[in-house]
């Protein structure tokens, strides 16, 4: 693989950087949400310790540079036009395949459909400059470390591991939706039994008052059994996840969330209160 060509890399080399930056990006994106929301979450799409985005956007960078990679102007119009370019298309095809939006830039300025905004473009911008004047020669130095047939087993077994994760992961994402599916189903009988019982509210508003919070416990329990059953990984990756197919249904399960949550912690205090 180290004798393969693929513009200014090699074969090797298009695919350690890959992962090398891959899990790179998956670090600083659980840095970045431990710092801001004081916990960690595992970030990105997939289950492993990785974010492809970040291995594509970097490899493909020193790839169109090929020979200017020492130019610094280069670096930065690369480093601001591609990364913005992936997360543009990445974006919009996640929704488009999975029906969800990942994240969400909407209520940021400068933003273009939510999937991008001038501030992360330009973040993007520094960081490249970033990686390819300061990181990437250390990266390439540890890469070069392997030789030929310990590096060509180590890439294999990474790609090996990536394929199984994304496998994995799309099931996931697909057993997602059907579950804010079951959720949206719940909550529209939820709001028909409201507008039966509504129609009572002339006549006896306390015992509508009292049959709407039966029918919200019923659809809560409801809810709350779907949502013990789905994967819940996802939508703590992405605290901005929305469906374009079930809008109500992300917003009842992070409820429900929540909830169970809640419902845990006064449990187990419970139990700690009667050990006393």
């Amino acid at each position: 693989m180290q004798q393969i060509a693929v513009g200014a890399l090699t074969l090797y080399e298009l695919f350690a950087y890959f992962f090398i930056y891959a899990f790179f990006g998956w670090i600083v994106e659980v840095a970045y949400h431990a710092v801001t929301t004081g916990k960690f979450i595992n970030r990105g799409f997939l289950n492993g310790p990785i974010c492809p985005i970040y291995g594509i956007g970097v490899t493909a960078i020193l790839l169109m540079l090929g020979k200017h990679v020492d130019k610094a102007w280069a670096v930065a119009l690369v480093g601001l036009a591609f990364p913005t370019a992936i997360e543009l298309i990445t974006g919009f095809v996640l929704e488009k395949l999975f029906h969800n939006k990942w994240w969400d830039y909407s209520n940021r300025k400068f933003n273009f459909k939510g999937y991008i905004c001038l501030q992360f473009s330009l973040l993007w911008c520094l960081a490249v400059v970033l990686v390819v004047e300061v990181v990437h020669p250390a990266v390439h130095w540890f890469a070069s470390l392997a030789n030929d047939t310990v590096g060509t087993v180590l890439v294999c077994i990474c790609a090996a591991a990536l394929v199984a994760d994304i496998t994995v992961t799309v099931l996931q994402a697909l057993k997602l939706n059907k579950k804010l599916k079951e959720i949206d189903g719940a909550a529209k009988a939820m709001r028909l039994g409201s507008d039966v019982i509504g129609k009572g509210i002339a006549d006896a508003t306390l015992a509508v008052e009292d049959k709407l919070e039966q029918a919200k416990q019923k659809s809560d329990a409801a809810i709350d059994a779907i949502v013990k059953k789905m994967p819940k990984r996802l939508l703590k990756a992405f605290p901005s996840l929305s469906s374009r197919v079930y809008p109500d249904s992300i917003p009842l399960a992070n409820d429900s969330i929540k909830r169970i949550a809640l419902f845990k912690k006064r449990k187990k205090a419970q139990a700690k209160n009667k050990k006393k």
